[in-house]
Protein backbone atom coordinates (compact mmCIF):
# COMPACT_ATOMS: atom_id res chain seq x y z
CA UNK A 1 0.00 0.00 0.00
CA UNK A 2 1.61 3.21 -1.09
CA UNK A 3 1.51 6.19 1.28
CA UNK A 4 0.43 10.17 0.15
CA UNK A 5 3.37 11.93 0.78
CA UNK A 6 3.42 15.29 2.40
CA UNK A 7 2.00 17.42 -0.43
CA UNK A 8 -1.16 15.18 -0.85
CA UNK A 9 -2.72 15.32 2.68
CA UNK A 10 -6.08 15.50 2.52
CA UNK A 11 -7.79 18.87 2.89
CA UNK A 12 -8.83 20.38 5.83
CA UNK A 13 -12.58 20.52 4.54
CA UNK A 14 -12.74 17.12 3.77
CA UNK A 15 -11.08 15.74 6.89
CA UNK A 16 -13.86 18.21 8.78
CA UNK A 17 -16.69 16.33 7.28
CA UNK A 18 -14.86 12.80 8.41
CA UNK A 19 -14.43 13.71 11.77
CA UNK A 20 -17.37 15.64 12.28
CA UNK A 21 -19.50 12.32 11.87
CA UNK A 22 -17.16 10.89 14.49
CA UNK A 23 -17.95 13.55 16.53
CA UNK A 24 -21.27 13.11 16.03
CA UNK A 25 -21.41 9.62 17.41
CA UNK A 26 -18.96 10.39 20.12
CA UNK A 27 -21.29 12.87 21.64
CA UNK A 28 -24.57 10.66 20.82
CA UNK A 29 -22.65 7.67 22.42
CA UNK A 30 -20.76 9.62 25.15
CA UNK A 31 -19.73 7.07 28.10
CA UNK A 32 -19.94 3.26 28.81
CA UNK A 33 -23.04 1.33 29.54
CA UNK A 34 -22.87 -1.73 27.24
CA UNK A 35 -26.03 -2.70 29.46
CA UNK A 36 -28.15 -0.47 27.19
CA UNK A 37 -27.29 -2.99 23.96
CA UNK A 38 -29.86 -5.88 23.58
CA UNK A 39 -27.98 -9.47 24.97
CA UNK A 40 -28.69 -10.92 21.50
CA UNK A 41 -26.55 -7.62 19.61
CA UNK A 42 -23.99 -7.70 22.17
CA UNK A 43 -23.07 -11.22 21.12
CA UNK A 44 -22.18 -10.14 17.66
CA UNK A 45 -19.02 -8.44 18.38
CA UNK A 46 -18.01 -10.67 22.05
CA UNK A 47 -15.57 -12.73 20.42
CA UNK A 48 -13.69 -9.44 18.75
CA UNK A 49 -14.30 -7.70 21.77
CA UNK A 50 -12.35 -10.48 23.19
CA UNK A 51 -10.05 -10.76 20.79
CA UNK A 52 -8.92 -7.34 21.77
CA UNK A 53 -8.22 -8.65 25.19
CA UNK A 54 -11.89 -7.57 26.21
CA UNK A 55 -14.38 -5.00 26.57
CA UNK A 56 -14.51 -5.30 30.46
CA UNK A 57 -10.96 -4.78 31.07
CA UNK A 58 -10.80 -1.65 28.60
CA UNK A 59 -14.03 0.04 30.63
CA UNK A 60 -12.07 -0.50 33.57
CA UNK A 61 -9.48 1.86 32.35
CA UNK A 62 -9.73 5.57 33.12
CA UNK A 63 -6.91 7.09 31.09
CA UNK A 64 -5.55 6.81 27.47
CA UNK A 65 -3.04 8.15 26.26
CA UNK A 66 -0.69 8.36 23.02
CA UNK A 67 1.38 9.63 20.17
CA UNK A 68 -0.26 9.94 16.45
CA UNK A 69 2.04 10.57 13.53
CA UNK A 70 1.10 11.68 10.11
CA UNK A 71 -2.92 11.77 10.12
CA UNK A 72 -3.76 11.89 6.99
CA UNK A 73 -4.85 15.68 6.66
CA UNK A 74 -3.22 18.98 6.30
CA UNK A 75 -2.31 21.26 8.66
CA UNK A 76 -0.97 21.33 12.43
CA UNK A 77 -2.72 17.89 13.43
CA UNK A 78 -0.36 16.11 10.29
CA UNK A 79 2.37 16.47 12.61
CA UNK A 80 3.23 14.83 15.71
CA UNK A 81 0.51 15.44 18.35
CA UNK A 82 -0.12 13.49 22.10
CA UNK A 83 -3.86 13.11 22.92
CA UNK A 84 -5.08 12.05 26.75
CA UNK A 85 -8.52 10.63 27.01
CA UNK A 86 -10.58 10.60 30.19
CA UNK A 87 -12.35 7.44 29.70
CA UNK A 88 -15.64 8.20 31.60
CA UNK A 89 -16.12 11.28 30.88
CA UNK A 90 -14.47 11.43 27.00
CA UNK A 91 -12.94 14.78 28.12
CA UNK A 92 -9.64 15.15 25.68
CA UNK A 93 -6.44 17.08 25.87
CA UNK A 94 -4.34 17.58 22.58
CA UNK A 95 -0.47 18.71 22.60
CA UNK A 96 0.50 19.32 19.14
CA UNK A 97 3.31 21.23 17.95
CA UNK A 98 2.58 24.97 18.43
CA UNK A 99 -0.87 24.14 20.09
CA UNK A 100 -3.17 22.76 22.50
CA UNK A 101 -6.46 21.72 22.25
CA UNK A 102 -8.82 19.92 24.40
CA UNK A 103 -12.44 19.17 25.03
CA UNK A 104 -13.27 20.18 29.28
CA UNK A 105 -16.58 18.04 28.95
CA UNK A 106 -18.88 21.26 28.27
CA UNK A 107 -16.95 23.10 26.05
CA UNK A 108 -13.54 23.42 24.20
CA UNK A 109 -10.86 25.50 23.96
CA UNK A 110 -7.42 26.03 22.62
CA UNK A 111 -3.99 27.94 22.65
CA UNK A 112 -2.15 30.06 21.69
CA UNK A 113 -5.68 30.50 19.49
CA UNK A 114 -8.53 28.50 17.74
CA UNK A 115 -7.08 28.71 14.34
CA UNK A 116 -3.37 27.40 15.34
CA UNK A 117 -5.31 23.96 15.45
CA UNK A 118 -6.37 23.95 11.96
CA UNK A 119 -9.56 22.36 12.31
CA UNK A 120 -12.47 23.09 14.87
CA UNK A 121 -11.60 22.22 18.33
CA UNK A 122 -14.56 20.36 19.35
CA UNK A 123 -14.46 17.99 16.20
CA UNK A 124 -10.46 17.20 16.72
CA UNK A 125 -10.45 16.55 20.48
CA UNK A 126 -13.76 14.14 20.36
CA UNK A 127 -13.43 12.97 16.75
CA UNK A 128 -10.08 11.49 16.43
CA UNK A 129 -10.48 9.50 19.49
CA UNK A 130 -12.98 7.06 17.98
CA UNK A 131 -11.19 5.51 15.36
CA UNK A 132 -8.65 4.63 18.19
CA UNK A 133 -10.83 3.19 20.41
CA UNK A 134 -12.52 1.12 18.52
CA UNK A 135 -13.58 -1.86 18.08
CA UNK A 136 -14.63 -1.07 22.13
CA UNK A 137 -16.96 2.07 21.55
CA UNK A 138 -19.02 -0.24 20.47
CA UNK A 139 -19.65 -1.22 23.24
CA UNK A 140 -21.53 2.65 24.21
CA UNK A 141 -24.79 2.98 24.64
CA UNK A 142 -27.31 3.76 21.03
CA UNK A 143 -25.25 1.65 19.25
CA UNK A 144 -27.01 -1.00 17.12
CA UNK A 145 -25.73 -4.03 15.71
CA UNK A 146 -26.43 -6.07 12.87
CA UNK A 147 -24.93 -8.90 11.40
CA UNK A 148 -24.91 -8.49 7.37
CA UNK A 149 -22.97 -11.88 6.90
CA UNK A 150 -19.52 -11.73 4.79
CA UNK A 151 -18.11 -9.41 3.05
CA UNK A 152 -14.52 -9.22 1.11
CA UNK A 153 -11.49 -6.75 0.42
CA UNK A 154 -8.63 -7.26 -1.05
CA UNK A 155 -9.67 -10.88 -2.31
CA UNK A 156 -10.05 -11.94 1.88
CA UNK A 157 -12.75 -13.00 3.00
CA UNK A 158 -14.44 -10.80 6.47
CA UNK A 159 -17.17 -11.05 8.53
CA UNK A 160 -19.28 -7.95 8.82
CA UNK A 161 -20.99 -6.62 11.31
CA UNK A 162 -23.11 -3.08 10.85
CA UNK A 163 -22.81 -1.03 13.89
CA UNK A 164 -25.63 1.84 13.44
CA UNK A 165 -27.18 4.14 15.82
CA UNK A 166 -30.70 4.38 17.74
CA UNK A 167 -33.20 7.32 16.71
CA UNK A 168 -31.93 10.62 18.12
CA UNK A 169 -28.42 9.70 18.94
CA UNK A 170 -26.66 12.15 17.54
CA UNK A 171 -27.33 14.58 14.61
CA UNK A 172 -27.26 12.10 12.20
CA UNK A 173 -28.46 8.40 13.54
CA UNK A 174 -28.86 7.46 9.45
CA UNK A 175 -25.49 6.83 9.40
CA UNK A 176 -23.68 3.51 10.20
CA UNK A 177 -20.38 1.69 10.08
CA UNK A 178 -19.81 -1.43 8.49
CA UNK A 179 -16.84 -3.50 11.01
CA UNK A 180 -14.69 -6.19 9.47
CA UNK A 181 -13.99 -8.70 11.12
CA UNK A 182 -10.98 -11.47 10.45
CA UNK A 183 -12.80 -14.98 10.91
CA UNK A 184 -9.60 -16.53 11.53
CA UNK A 185 -8.37 -14.10 14.39
CA UNK A 186 -12.23 -12.24 15.57
CA UNK A 187 -10.05 -8.96 15.19
CA UNK A 188 -10.81 -6.11 13.66
CA UNK A 189 -9.28 -5.80 10.31
CA UNK A 190 -11.17 -2.60 9.05
CA UNK A 191 -14.09 -0.54 8.50
CA UNK A 192 -15.87 2.18 6.23
CA UNK A 193 -18.31 3.92 7.34
CA UNK A 194 -20.66 7.02 5.89
CA UNK A 195 -19.61 10.74 5.38
CA UNK A 196 -22.02 13.22 6.59
CA UNK A 197 -22.21 16.46 4.38
CA UNK A 198 -20.19 15.70 1.32
CA UNK A 199 -21.72 15.40 -1.73
CA UNK A 200 -18.78 14.00 -3.90
CA UNK A 201 -18.14 11.15 -1.19
CA UNK A 202 -20.19 8.41 0.47
CA UNK A 203 -17.90 6.39 2.18
CA UNK A 204 -14.50 6.23 3.34
CA UNK A 205 -12.23 3.12 4.24
CA UNK A 206 -9.88 2.57 7.21
CA UNK A 207 -7.34 -0.75 7.47
CA UNK A 208 -5.65 -1.54 10.80
CA UNK A 209 -2.53 -2.34 9.54
CA UNK A 210 -0.32 -3.30 12.85
CA UNK A 211 -1.57 -3.85 16.50
CA UNK A 212 -0.50 -3.54 19.44
CA UNK A 213 -0.90 -5.10 22.99
CA UNK A 214 -1.00 -2.03 26.09
CA UNK A 215 -2.01 -4.22 29.53
CA UNK A 216 -3.34 -7.05 27.85
CA UNK A 217 -5.23 -4.55 25.45
CA UNK A 218 -4.87 -5.12 21.44
CA UNK A 219 -5.07 -1.06 19.85
CA UNK A 220 -4.03 0.02 16.61
CA UNK A 221 -0.75 0.90 15.86
CA UNK A 222 -0.69 1.70 12.47
CA UNK A 223 -3.50 2.57 10.23
CA UNK A 224 -4.28 3.39 6.58
CA UNK A 225 -6.99 5.55 5.03
CA UNK A 226 -8.93 5.34 1.57
CA UNK A 227 -11.59 7.82 0.27
CA UNK A 228 -13.88 5.74 -1.00
CA UNK A 229 -15.10 1.83 -0.44
CA UNK A 230 -13.21 -0.17 -3.32
CA UNK A 231 -12.97 -3.42 -1.95
CA UNK A 232 -10.94 -5.04 -4.98
CA UNK A 233 -8.90 -1.92 -5.58
CA UNK A 234 -8.95 0.62 -2.91
CA UNK A 235 -6.21 2.62 -4.37
CA UNK A 236 -3.21 4.62 -2.35
CA UNK A 237 -3.38 5.58 1.19
CA UNK A 238 -2.38 7.34 3.47
CA UNK A 239 -0.95 5.57 6.44
CA UNK A 240 0.13 7.25 10.35
CA UNK A 241 1.19 5.66 13.69
CA UNK A 242 0.25 5.56 17.29
CA UNK A 243 2.46 5.18 19.34
CA UNK A 244 3.68 5.55 22.76
CA UNK A 245 -0.07 3.80 23.79
CA UNK A 246 -0.54 4.31 27.72
CA UNK A 247 -3.56 3.17 30.08
CA UNK A 248 -4.28 3.84 33.42
CA UNK A 249 -7.52 2.64 35.75
CA UNK A 250 -7.19 5.99 37.34
CA UNK A 251 -8.55 9.23 35.62
CA UNK A 252 -6.67 12.17 34.82
CA UNK A 253 -6.66 15.35 36.85
CA UNK A 254 -9.26 17.50 36.40
CA UNK A 255 -6.96 20.58 36.04
CA UNK A 256 -5.59 18.89 32.69
CA UNK A 257 -8.91 19.76 30.35
CA UNK A 258 -8.97 23.21 32.56
CA UNK A 259 -9.10 26.16 30.15
CA UNK A 260 -6.13 28.40 30.83
CA UNK A 261 -6.69 32.22 30.88
CA UNK A 262 -5.20 32.91 27.74
CA UNK A 263 -7.24 29.53 25.93
CA UNK A 264 -9.66 30.54 23.40
CA UNK A 265 -13.26 28.97 23.67
CA UNK A 266 -14.81 27.32 20.79
CA UNK A 267 -18.65 28.65 20.40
Amino acid sequence: MNRFNSDSRLPIAFVLNMLAFALILTLGTNGFASQTTKASEATLLAKTYEAHGGLELFQAQGTMSYTMKGFPLSGPMSKQNHSTINLKTRQNRIDGEGFVVAWDGKQAWATPSLEAVGLPARFVTLGSFYFIGMPFVFGDPGVVLTDEGYGTFNGKNYRVIRAGYESGIGHTDEDDYKLYIDPDTNRLALFHHSVTENADIDRVTWTIDELQDVDGLLVPAKMTFYVGWNPENPGDGASFTIEDVKFSKSTPKKSLYKAPTDAEIAD
